[in-house]
């Protein structure tokens, strides 16, 4: 018997079906309120008198039932819309029932209806068909689906709101997803102790063992669609010391014709642990740089390169040209921004003077972000020829040829790693960043109107090419183990968007020969994120995935540095952006260095180059690196 009431909630009832139940429903109300109001009136009551105005009511319920389609919504998913068309459509037939039985009654002074029978049976009728709609959709929740082999999963929904009631009633109706929300919890005192919809809400500071019957089987879906970014993570670590998996719904902008589905529930993303408030842009002040400008971006098909463009594009400028030496990477830039009709892809490299020099006279630019370099510090450490070829003599290049011809202003994107570098990597990037200083001095001094040349520093960016956290998810869904360099590495992180937003502001702002240093909030342990990430995915360090230890790759720091210990800095009108004071240097000086550098980068073995790197940069002392001897060598000297 049970089997069969699941089997029964389970399917869909026939549109045919309801309407007749809905016909019965009306013939046993209006046999209701004839005997309440003879019984009242103390009149006697007699089949025959009833059967007509039976018919004729219950004929004029039929009519209004399918023209307002009252039986049509599939009873199990009923909702208010279906309360509506009910009520619209009893009192439709009762309005029509009160003006036929006035107008017979008008005419023949007989009376076949009393209109306090038709009243007392709307209001019957009308609660009738909900109660039947109502129970069967509670039949529906409680008993299906009846598949034994779907596992259940407790859901508690954050958020009492408007998103999280919708979320919960999505639950209900695709119960293929095998959720049952047990509880809501809101922030709100003044709804905290009340239910919806029969689902009690719990003050968002509750114990959570109170919900916890089987860890492995609870969520929690944060349903609140602007959640300040504080806010989520205490959410979210509160969730992982319990091991309770975490997942968030989708912005309403972002639902389907308006209907969300459980389907687009995601489970939370280290990011979200790692995110900060958002930051507050002077985008005045951006728009009125770039608008209607020639922007080239070169390693436009990199992390950075390519959010960079997708953020110049919303200030109208009037042409973006992106270069990169990367064929597939820049194939997929173009494609993702392919509706823009402001664009020009050029494939080349930045240290080929002569097809860049094509490319500067050609778009005569007015506006420079240079991201192109190499970056992995571990790869430098074996190329240094490479790392020099790109990073110096690539960015040297490209800010020539932006003095050459006439750039407004040349943003550099640097990096940390050139802070005290301890790696051929970022000791390449604070030569670039040298020479690019110098040449903003030497330039100034000639003259008021020049190429202004900013530098913006910044830490690791979560989700770019290569960096940690791709890594970490590719080996979770490896199996593991995770690796880590080292149980106290630490280091800096920021969203890419967010990046990219304070090179902009930054080149903005910029008068020239400054290096704006970000504010990266405070550093993370490598190992910290390695175990949330793995709880996040909803596994257990050391029982479903392990985490290996393998000592510092060749030019790692334990910490990274976001300014050298000479620098100071001074505030701007951001917060989140600072300016290190720096010394100068002399252009003459230091271009002759790199001249010389440059003259015997194809003659010198890999050692003499990184001793000669050594000598521009003194404050570059190898880490873990076959290179320390080199800095035994000064010292003995």
């Amino acid at each position: 018997m049970l089997n069969q009431i699941k089997r029964v909630a389970h399917n869909n009832t026939p549109r045919w079906v309801v309407l007749i139940i809905d016909l019965l429903l009306a013939t046993f109300s209006f046999g209701v309120a004839s005997l309440i109001t003879d019984v009242v009136t103390f009149v006697d009551f007699t089949i025959s008198d009833y059967l007509i105005p039976l018919f004729a009511v219950v004929t004029i319920r039929l009519l209004a039932f399918i023209v307002t389609k009252s039986y049509t919504g599939i009873i199990k998913y009923t909702s208010t819309q279906d309360a509506v068309r009910i009520f619209f459509a009893v009192s439709v037939s009762t309005l029509i029932i009160l003006a036929m039985e006035g107008i017979y009654f008008t005419s023949t002074s007989n009376q076949i209806i009393k209109p306090s029978v038709i009243i007392i049976d709307a209001f019957i009728l009308i609660f009738l068909l909900s109660a039947f709609r109502i129970s069967f959709k509670l039949l529906y929740t409680q008993y299906a689906p009846f598949n034994a082999n779907l596992i259940q999963k407790s859901v508690i929904i954050y958020g009492a709101g408007e998103a999280g009631i919708i979320a919960k009633r999505s639950f209900e109706r695709n119960t293929k997803y095998g959720r049952k929300v047990v509880a809501f919890l809101d922030d709100n005192p003044s709804i905290r102790g009340k239910s919806v919809e029969g689902v009690k809400i719990y003050a968002s500071s509750i114990d959570f063992e109170k919900f916890i019957t089987d860890k492995v089987n609870i969520e929690l879906v944060i349903a609140i669609n602007e959640i300040g970014v504080i806010r989520k993570k205490r959410i979210i670590e509160k969730c992982l010391q319990h091991n309770i998996v975490v997942k968030t719904i989708p912005p309403v902008s972002a639902w389907i014709n308006g209907e969300f589905n459980p389907q687009s529930i995601k489970v939370v993303r280290i990011q979200d642990l790692l995110e900060r408030e958002p930051i507050k842009l002077s985008k005045t002040n951006i728009n009125k740089e770039l608008k209607g400008q020639v922007i080239l971006i070169t390693g436009a098909a990199g992390s950075i390169g390519s959010e960079i463009a997708r953020q110049c594009l919303s200030f109208g400028p009037k042409l973006l040209v992106l270069l990169d030496q990367a064929e597939t990477p820049l194939y997929e830039i173009e494609n993702e921004l392919n509706g823009s009709t402001n664009l020009e892809i050029v494939l080349a490299d930045v240290c080929n003077t002569a097809r860049l020099t094509k490319v500067f006279k050609h778009f005569q630019p007015a506006y420079v972000f240079h991201a192109a370099a190499y970056k992995h510090v571990p790869l430098m450490e074996e190329n240094p020829y490479e790392a020099i070829n790109t990073n110096v003599f690539g960015t040297q290049n490209v800010a020539n040829l932006a003095v050459e011809y006439g750039a407004k202003k040349f943003v550099f994107v640097s990096t940390d790693k050139a802070v005290n570098p301890t790696n051929i990597m970022g000791a390449s990037k604070r030569i670039a960043e040298i020479y690019v200083q110098s040449l903003n001095a030497k330039l100034h001094l000639e003259s008021d109107k020049h190429t202004l040349f900013v530098t913006t520093r910044f830490g690791n960016v979560l989700g770019s090419n290569g960096s940690v956290i791709p890594l970490f998810k590719k080996q979770i869904e490896n199996g593991g183990p995770l690796t880590v360099t080292h149980p106290e590495v630490t280091r800096f992180f920021m969203t890419i968007p967010e990046a990219c937003q304070l090179v902009l502001e930054a080149g903005v702002m910029g008068h020239g020969g400054e290096i704006y240093i970000f504010d990266m909030g405070e550093s993370v342990k490598i190992v910290d994120l390695a175990r949330k990430m793995i709880r996040l995915s909803g596994f257990e360090e050391g029982k479903d995935i392990h985490i290996k230890f393998t000592g510092l790759r060749p030019g790692e720091k334990l910490k990274e540095e976001l300014l050298n210990d000479k620098e100071n800095t001074i505030g701007t009108h951001n917060p989140k952006i600072m300016v290190a004071k720096m010394p100068q240097y002399n252009y003459l000086e230091v271009n002759d260095l790199i001249a010389g550098l440059y003259k015997q980068k194809d003659t010198l073995k890999n050692r003499h180059l990184v001793k000669t790197m050594k000598s521009i940069v003194p404050e570059y002392i190898s880490n873990n690196s076959i290179y320390e001897a080199l800095d035994k060598n000064f010292i003995d000297s």
